[in-house]
């Protein structure tokens, strides 16, 4: 099995980091960036594919969605990310990071705007993963509720391993904790997280923004991959690929692509979610990042007096 870069060659210097560490683990093939066909056949017995083109497209036209579909018709992880040049060495260098991490998936961060109905399906979320007793990871629950921005931000950037976003989202960030921007992420100094399931409305649409959401969180080196919305989303179906990762992540999944195969729900022929950055992104977290991100201060409500 493989890794599949289809990028311009100028890009491979910059990418230089994160190539060394997928070569590690498997075989590296670089190819031209082309249409949707032509990387179809790329991917064939790939893991994953990995397009980086011209940054005046958006992800919502790069690719068709989170997957290829090989000749064989085998689904094959696909992340996007938009050639900014020597501006995709700070993505290189944090997903490289993530490559070199160990040990299982976690620390989550249950993340989400006050609202009932996400809270609601944050509760759900979390009684999936503990639904065979302990997570083999420690879940966070930060719900907008419990935390405050300042402190998410700081929280975000310990070292996590996932982070899922439920709430109201737009191209520019997410609507909860009283708007969260890339820039919130990406300024702020610490280790990259995992992976940043932005499960929400259109966080990787680029209406009237530079770089989506997304986009600039990854290209920014705050995460190693994100997973975000190029157009509007159902509740329920957010809701169906939610529990199916929680199955997923207790089935054993440690990097992106494998659990978010396992997670589409079989009803849904067509999604409008993307990957954007590394589709085999690890889902683990440092020890470090762990240890510190118990002791951030997120209690309920009725608890913080």
């Amino acid at each position: 099995m493989s890794f599949v870069l289809a990028a311009p060659r100028a890009a491979l210097g910059p990418l230089r980091p994160l190539l060394r560490e997928h070569e590690r683990l498997r075989e590296v093939r670089v190819v031209d960036p082309g249409p949707v066909d032509a990387l179809s056949e790329a991917a064939a017995d790939a893991d994953g594919l990995l397009l980086v083109g011209n940054r005046r497209r958006a992800p919502r036209t790069a690719l068709p969605g989170p997957f290829l579909v090989e000749p064989s018709g085998r689904a094959v992880p696909a992340g996007w990310l938009p050639d900014l040049g020597s501006g995709l060495e700070a993505f290189a260098k944090a997903a490289a990071r993530v490559q070199r991490r160990s040990g299982a998936p976690g620390p989550l961060a249950v993340l989400g705007q006050r609202e009932p109905r996400y809270l609601q399906l944050a509760g759900r979320l979390e009684a999936s993963l503990r639904r065979d007793g302990e997570p083999p990871f420690p879940v966070l629950r930060w719900t907008s509720e419990r935390i405050t921005r300042a402190d998410l931000v700081d929280g975000l950037r310990l070292g996590l391993g996932i982070g899922v976003y439920l709430g109201h989202g737009r191209p520019s960030g997410w609507a909860g904790y009283h708007g969260l921007r890339a820039r919130h992420l990406v300024e702020a100094a610490g280790e990259p997280l995992g992976v940043l399931f932005s499960v929400t409305c259109l966080t990787a649409n680029r209406h009237r923004v530079g770089l989506s959401f997304c986009e600039a969180v990854v290209t920014g080196g705050a995460a190693a991959a994100a997973v975000g919305a190029v157009d509007l989303v159902a509740h329920v179906d957010n809701m169906r690929w939610m529990l199916g990762l929680a199955d997923a992540l207790r089935s054993g999944e440690e990097s992106l692509g494998p659990a978010l195969l396992a997670a589409a729900p079989r009803s849904m022929s067509a999604t409008p979610y993307r990957i954007i950055g590394d589709p085999l992104a690890l889902l683990a977290g440092t020890a470090e990042g762990a240890r510190r991100a118990e002791r951030v201060f997120a209690p309920a409500p009725e608890l913080a007096a």
